[in-house]
């Protein structure tokens, strides 16, 4: 009986490690995936609001996995950023928001759009002239980056979060 009882709770534990390792697939239930808002005016000002917090975190460290304020993994700038600006909370990881957030075309991205870029694997928010702040990596932090050259060619599209009904 007690071997039975420890090989239970060893595959138990066993099971319950695969669990925490394996990487969240789909939002939790809280995650907004769009904010509606009655007319452009007010999209543009949640927006402007949603670069300016991301802006100001420039020169912050990057540790992965972190959220802020100090020190960010991309997708968790872009999190931050957007639960600062709106009190909504996006999908947390890079692939979940290029995954469940809409789709918009490079003609039509507005500043305080998320570049999805790597296939889904970085994520920035989008700052206009071109240019997108990001959490890069541990040697360079949060910073802004021309969208041309390697970048360019890695930016797979653009999510919009904030719409207008």
């Amino acid at each position: 009986m007690t071997r039975s009882l420890i090989a239970s709770a060893a595959a138990a534990a066993v099971a319950g490690s695969a669990l925490v390792l394996a990487p969240m697939t789909t939002a939790p239930a809280s995650a907004a995936t769009s904010i509606k808002v009655k007319d452009n005016k007010r999209g543009k000002v949640l927006r402007d609001r949603v670069a300016k917090i991301a802006k100001a975190q420039a020169g912050d460290s990057y540790v992965m996995g972190a959220t802020g304020p100090n020190a960010f993994d991309c997708s968790g700038l872009v999190v931050y950023s957007y639960r600062k600006a709106t009190g909504k909370t996006l999908p947390r990881t890079s692939y979940m928001q290029r995954d469940q957030l809409m789709s918009v075309k490079k003609r039509d991205r507005r500043v305080g759009d998320i570049v999805v870029l790597h296939n889904g694997g970085h994520v920035g928010i989008y700052v206009g002239h071109n240019k997108i702040i990001h959490a890069s990596n541990p040697t360079r932090g949060v910073l802004f980056s021309k969208i041309t050259g390697w970048y360019g060619g890695s930016v797979d599209g653009y999510r919009r979060v904030i719409r207008t009904r």
